[in-house]
């Protein structure tokens, strides 16, 4: 008769001490970590400006550089009156003319996604054809001893050229949302997408 095997208590409970220690000293190490954050926290003076995209965006169209630091000391100056750089309150293209560029991007975007999905449909087909046999095979080719090998090294191929096209696919819509994220971020209306 079999007995099961049972190991002894004392090597569970040691186990079991080993992994209680791990997380006990892994809290410590977090409690020392957050003990010093709030330390380091208290001696900061004055707040610090958090810089956006948006704020990189405005030094690059200025012509001033990196984005160091806003407001206060060493603060970027302000444009020069009378420059061409254009000011928030004054738009060089009409609303109309922004809108129709935006939603032009948008449909070829999403215009690249149809195609992409329409050619990797017809790819589909054609593998599904050409493995039911169904094509039409000319009368040299049907007494070709090597037809089935020459089949099957084509539908390798055609398989590898359905993957590209799913990567492809993948990044027209990748496209897409990039698009669509640009937009949010520069205040475009969702309507002018579409």
């Amino acid at each position: 008769m079999l007995v099961p095997f049972r190991p002894p208590l004392r090597i569970f409970f040691a186990v079991l001490g080993v992994v209680l220690f791990s997380s006990l000293v892994q809290a410590q190490d977090l409690a020392a970590l957050a003990r010093k954050e709030r330390e380091r926290r208290s001696k900061v003076t004055k707040p610090v400006k958090v810089l956006t995209e948006d704020d990189g965006k405005e030094a690059a169209a200025k012509g001033t550089g990196s984005v160091t630091s806003l407001g206060g000391e060493g603060a970027l100056p302000p444009a020069p009156p009378g420059s061409s750089e254009p000011s928030p309150t004054r738009p060089t293209d009409s609303d109309e003319e922004r809108r129709a560029s935006w939603k032009a991007r948008a449909d070829a975007a999403r215009a690249a996604v149809t195609n992409a999905e329409k050619t990797l449909a017809q790819m589909e087909k054609d593998v599904a054809a050409l493995r039911s046999d169904m094509t039409p095979v000319s009368a040299t080719d049907a007494q070709d001893p090597m037809r089935l090998q020459k089949r099957d090294q084509k539908i390798f191929e055609m398989n590898k050229q359905i993957e590209a096209q799913k990567a492809a696919i993948a990044a027209a819509k990748k496209a897409v949302i990039d698009l669509e994220e640009e937009a949010r971020r520069a205040g475009v209306p969702s309507g002018w997408l579409r």
